[in-house]
């Protein structure tokens, strides 16, 4: 019986869909604990870990050495808990610049509406937080308030440039908090 990794890879490639399987069991163990190790959220590591053998299964014809099958599949989830940390982290890479009048529009980079996720509105109150309390109050009062510039100039009497300053400086520090959240 084939028991190196090897042997199974050629039994595999030979059409044995249940010498994958035991490769699987072999490296499932390792996969799993390198995912969690790299990404923070335990469904991530599980997708990483099915995707990692889905992978090595379609391209187990391009592993060059047999006998290193073990570090081949440690290297395709490796590379693929990368891809996850760079996908997260341009999610929550919020551009700001469509805010509109009456909504408080965050849009991702490729302008659709992360509203319905949990960690890009917790990535987004905890950027809130950071700002000082006179900016957070402008965001405040003309994004979540629909206040227009001249309703929060007389709300906080203050003149309207002042304010017009403020939301630009606000989001500003917006943009820096989410691009790079530290």
């Amino acid at each position: 019986m084939h028991r190196d990794d090897a042997g199974l890879v050629r039994l595999v490639l030979q059409g044995d869909k249940g010498a994958f399987g035991k490769l699987i069991d072999r490296y499932w163990r390792v996969i799993s604990v390198l995912a969690i190790q790299k990404v923070s959220h335990s469904e991530d590591a599980e997708d990483i870990v099915q995707e990692t053998f889905y992978k090595a299964y379609r391209s187990l014809d391009t592993l060059r050495d047999r006998n290193k099958f073990g570090s081949w599949i440690y290297n395709i989830a490796f590379k693929l808990c990368i891809d996850r940390h760079r996908e997260k982290r341009r999610k929550r890479a919020l551009s700001l610049d469509r805010l509109t009048d009456g909504n408080f529009q965050v849009l991702d980079e490729n302008g659709v509406d992360p509203g319905h996720d949990e960690e890009v509105r917790d990535t987004l109150r905890e950027a809130m937080r950071n700002l000082p309390d006179k900016y957070r109050l402008v965001i405040t009062l003309r994004y979540l308030k629909s206040m227009s510039y001249k309703e929060i100039a007389s709300h906080l009497d203050e003149p309207q440039g002042t304010i017009s300053n403020r939301l630009y400086r606000a989001s500003e520090m917006l943009r820096g908090f989410l691009k790079d959240p530290a």
